[in-house]
């Protein structure tokens, strides 16, 4: 049967109080361990951050293609109301004085001679080929089984069974008729004559209701000249007329292009880079500045230099600049300089910090990751003496309160034969007096 104990039942020990006193010192040698778990714990949310910040600047110079940087082209247009144009890496610098645009490509846009009046009347059945010429020369054909029914229905029955023409209604102020255009200009590169369109019944007709078919809107190409030369497109968009390059016409006109080299991703990929790298050194200093959690590391303020030695090449071409607490800032004028008279100097210098990067930053990782290894072990087994002082604290604890429960038992039982004591000789204390 375990022991069983009621405290303070005498009150006249505080027993709560001389348990404690007793087991103070043990007691503290808990709270100083949890104090330097949670040191510790504090120091390994600092690592993670580090090594946060460690691994996204790694996986942005990782991923930073350096030749690609170099291979921007840049285009001009005098009047963007007449056209648009981009450009690739394979589009040769060039200048076009005079890039007149002649003609807007559109698509074309026929309608039944004749309709009915009552969008619900019911047309006759049918059957006819619908022809879409996609070229001067060549075609293609769809067979058109209409059962009868509704205009809408006929419209319906044309878009289930192909995807290059489009059927709608068209209400001209007095019937309703059938209309068919072009669903996507490029798709064709056939322009409306006056003896032949690019929407055509081959075979069969219409509906009896509908008549024939009539040209609303003529189907024309895109049409631009540069010097002698002229060009069509279908769409309103020329591509590789000249390598790599498109031009999106919006209206007709007359005006200039040209093309050069385009160094707006070295810039704001190096501006990337750096912003990365504050980052972290805004991370270091605070870790390691007076009173911070890594005062005086060695592993940590190492760092910044060793960040440094990586950057020298871009700081001895004057294009990065370095403040008083190691943060780093991009010198635009020189950096312009170099890509008009030194851009081979320029890539050679980032396509070694590249490099470099690459390979020091995977060290500091390692050492940051080993570090905190380290320190993750300490807080486990720091964890681990933590519990066991609890638990034999908590056995000295009951059995001291056992002890004291004890010793209250027998203060309790004395002072019972006390007051039993007292209270015989009191009769026979009385009786002497009367005697």
């Amino acid at each position: 049967m375990a022991d069983f104990y009621m405290s303070n039942i005498t009150g006249l020990l505080d027993v709560d109080s001389i348990v404690q006193a007793l087991l103070q010192a043990k007691a503290k040698n808990v709270q100083n361990l949890q104090n330097k778990r949670a040191t510790l714990q504090a120091q390994a949310s600092s690592l993670s951050n580090l090594l946060g910040a460690l691994k996204e600047l790694n996986d942005f110079v990782g991923n930073l293609n350096v030749s690609n940087l170099f291979k921007g082209k840049k285009v001009t247009v005098g009047d963007q109301n007449i056209l648009s144009a981009t450009a690739e890496s394979n589009t040769p610098n060039l200048n076009i004085r005079n890039l007149s645009v002649s003609q807007l490509s559109q698509e074309e846009i026929r309608v039944s001679s004749t309709g009915v009046s009552d969008l619900n009347s019911t047309l006759d059945p049918a059957t006819f080929i619908l022809k879409y010429w996609t070229s001067d020369s060549n075609y293609i054909e769809t067979k058109i089984n209409f059962s009868g029914g509704t205009l809408e229905d006929l419209a319906n029955a044309i878009n289930s069974a192909q995807d290059k023409v489009e059927a709608s209604i068209l209400f001209d102020g007095t019937s309703y008729k059938l209309m068919l255009s072009e669903k996507n200009v490029a798709n064709s590169t056939k322009e409306t004559t006056v003896d032949t369109s690019v929407i055509e019944i081959s075979s069969g007709a219409l509906p009896s209701q509908l008549g024939n078919l009539e040209t609303l809107q003529k189907a024309q190409n895109a049409k631009i000249q540069i010097g002698d030369n002229t060009f069509t497109s279908p769409s309103n968009t020329f591509k590789n007329i000249i390598s790599g390059l498109t031009i999106t016409v919006y209206q007709a006109g007359t005006t200039y292009l040209s093309v050069e080299e385009d160094y707006s991703q070295v810039s704001s990929n190096l501006n990337n880079l750096l912003e990365k790298i504050n980052s972290l050194i805004d991370l270091i200093n605070s870790q390691t500045a007076k009173g911070g959690i890594f005062q005086g590391n060695a592993v940590i303020t190492g760092i910044k230099p060793r960040i440094f030695s990586l950057m020298r090449p871009l700081v001895n071409l004057g294009i990065i600049n370095v403040d008083d607490n190691g943060k780093y800032s991009l010198n635009v004028d020189a950096l312009n300089n170099l890509t008009e008279n030194n851009v081979k100097n320029l890539q050679s210098a980032i396509s070694q910090v590249k490099t470099d990067f690459i390979s020091i930053l995977e060290d500091l990782i390692g050492t940051v990751n080993t570090y905190k290894s380290i320190q993750d072990k300490q807080i486990e087994s720091i964890n681990k003496r933590i519990e066991d002082l609890q638990n034999i604290l908590k056995k000295e604890e009951e059995k001291l309160r056992l002890e004291f429960s004890k010793i209250e038992a027998l203060m309790y039982n004395n002072e019972r034969l006390r007051a039993r004591l007292e209270a015989l000789a009191k009769p026979i204390s009385e009786t002497l007096k009367n005697d």
